[in-house]
């Protein structure tokens, strides 16, 4: 199966728009990392490349036979179409979104509001919208959110690390949305503290207590050839140079971690 990761696993690559390369370099990176599929999210600004940029991207992306996939983080309407018609020219029918828009948590109110004209364009440019679970909506919210549309056009990212911050274990994400997957993030950390407080930090995939064959049953459990993309939480030295470095190492770790794991299953696909 193929395996991707996403343009947050580029985080300090990215982070600081004066030093950012362009996207080309970043497919580079992943095809030297032996990837497959790209996510472009929100932290590497597509919408704000020149046309010829973003083409010359996808060119690249073809050469190295990258697919590549595309996610916005917002409550806009208007960024949701701009980001769909962006998609358009992407074999890709999926858009994953992160349900933020601002620094406070958006009410239910809000993203009823939302969801029902992201609906309705994602119908009128033939493509489907998975939610990513995230720190601020819990999954049982995303859940009642989805409900009244349609599962071939709203479904979930699962990201399997993300709702730690809720206090929701990987079982209970997998439970509430996994039926309705069409895509899944894997990062890997460490829990520690005691009773009075704990602390989660990243780690390369394995190495860390997300149950990793557990998740791996219940994807495959779900679709025979899932959309995986690999994620890292490095956690930051402030030295630009080598938490780039970082990056690129734990992805490494984590490519060579799953494709272990995979091969070594009953039924690899």
């Amino acid at each position: 199966m193929k395996i991707g990761t996403t343009s947050f696993a580029f985080r300090y690559l990215l982070m600081d728009r004066s030093r950012a390369p362009r996207l080309e370099y970043v497919a580079e990176q992943a095809h030297q990392l032996g990837l497959e599929r790209l996510q472009i999210c929100e932290n590497a600004r597509p919408l704000d490349l020149p046309p010829s940029e973003w083409e010359d991207f996808l060119k690249k992306s073809k050469k190295y036979g990258i697919e590549v996939h595309m996610g916005c983080k917002t409550l806009d309407p208007a960024v949701l179409e701009r980001t769909l018609r962006q998609a358009m020219g992407i074999p890709s029918q999926t858009v994953r979104i992160v349900l933020e828009d601002g620094d406070k948590p958006p009410t239910p109110e809000q993203i009823d509001a939302f969801l029902d004209p992201a609906v309705r364009l994602a119908e009128k440019y033939g493509m489907r919208l998975a939610l990513e679970n995230h720190f601020d909506l819990s999954v049982r919210q995303l859940v009642s959110a989805a409900r009244p549309f349609p599962p071939d056009l709203l479904g979930f990212c699962v990201d399997a690390a993300n709702s730690l911050r809720r206090f929701e274990t990987v079982e209970e994400v997998f439970d509430c949305l996994g039926s309705r997957a069409y895509c899944f993030h894997l990062k890997d950390y460490k829990v520690t503290g005691s009773n009075v407080g704990f602390a989660v930090i990243g780690t390369p995939l394995g190495q860390g207590d997300l149950p990793l064959e557990w998740v791996l049953d219940e994807i495959f459990k779900r679709q025979e050839d899932p959309e995986i993309y690999l994620e890292n939480w490095v956690p930051p030295t402030g030295v630009w140079e080598q938490d780039v470095q970082k990056d690129h190492e734990w992805l490494l770790e984590s490519a060579t971690a799953l494709r272990e794991r995979l091969a070594i299953r009953p039924n690899p696909m």
